[in-house]
């Protein structure tokens, strides 16, 4: 806060405890003593009052939400994670950092997971109810449960797709922590892996009616020797998400249109 700004604070309090010390005689003249301590708090305190509770507004995060940088960010996590990842994980990757994995979402639609559905081009829908959260994807139609009721992760979680979320607010930004995911997807579209003992943070925060900033802490420490972070942010759109479903159909254009034509031998040159 700059010098300017506390003056005009600190001369805002003095007004206002001198309004509170003007009722306060008139109080006592009335013999109305009982209600000093409402008439106090209501002159006296109004900017604390403001203060003290996080913006309704901001933790509301409801609406469709499409990211930023369409297929910029679909290989988001490869630069901060190449330098970190372990022998064999770094196995995977060829000299120029192209994955020599097969693909299984594009091969059999496999459910995408967190965080690589976060770096789509497709848009997402946040649901905020009673005690959870609910993230509805429009790719695949998948959607995520982020338990906000105060649980905590269960000690005997099988591994699965999505893991396990569970979600609090830091001030005005929620935070999203999930455990317990299976070793099936990429981290990314460019084919970081991971092993179950990935973690996932998110923080979501509103930063204007129409932009929200999410923050990812990527730990594994069984596939990187560090835990790595991404940024990306995402405005409000005025839709509803469609149906993007993967099916056996397209799985198989997919196999007879790239995959066999990219494995075919190249032909031999004249």
């Amino acid at each position: 806060m700059s010098g300017s700004s506390r003056y005009f604070v600190f001369v805002m309090r003095a007004v206002s405890v001198l309004r509170a010390v003007s009722v306060l005689r008139a109080l006592r003249a009335f013999g109305a003593l009982v209600i000093v301590p409402a008439a106090l708090l209501a002159f006296c305190c109004p900017m604390l009052a403001q203060t003290a509770a996080p913006s309704t507004a901001a933790r509301d995060l409801s609406g469709v939400w499409l990211g930023d940088g369409a297929g910029n960010n679909r290989a988001l996590l490869l630069q901060p994670a190449m330098p970190l990842m372990q022998p064999w994980v770094k196995a995977k990757f060829d000299s120029k950092g192209v994955t020599t994995q097969p693909d299984s979402f594009l091969e059999s639609c496999d459910p995408l997971g967190a965080p690589r559905v976060l770096l789509t081009n497709t848009p997402e829908k946040i649901v905020q109810a009673t005690g959870e959260i609910i993230l509805i994807y429009e790719r695949n139609h998948d959607f995520r449960e982020v338990y906000t009721d105060g649980r905590p992760h269960p000690k005997d979680l099988d591994p699965s797709w999505w893991g396990h979320s569970i979600g609090r607010w830091d001030g005005d930004a929620l935070v999203v922590d999930t455990v317990g995911f299976n070793d099936r997807t990429w981290l990314d579209w460019s084919g970081l892996v991971h092993t179950e003992a990935l973690h996932l943070v998110e923080r979501y925060q509103r930063i204007d009616h129409d932009d929200l900033r999410l923050d990812m802490t990527i730990d594994d420490p069984k596939a990187y020797t560090q835990s790595f972070t991404a940024k990306r942010m995402f405005k409000l759109k005025p839709w509803d998400i469609g149906e993007d479903i993967c099916t056996r159909g397209d799985e198989q254009h997919f196999r007879q249109g790239i995959v066999q034509p990219a494995a075919a031998p190249a032909p031999p040159s004249k």
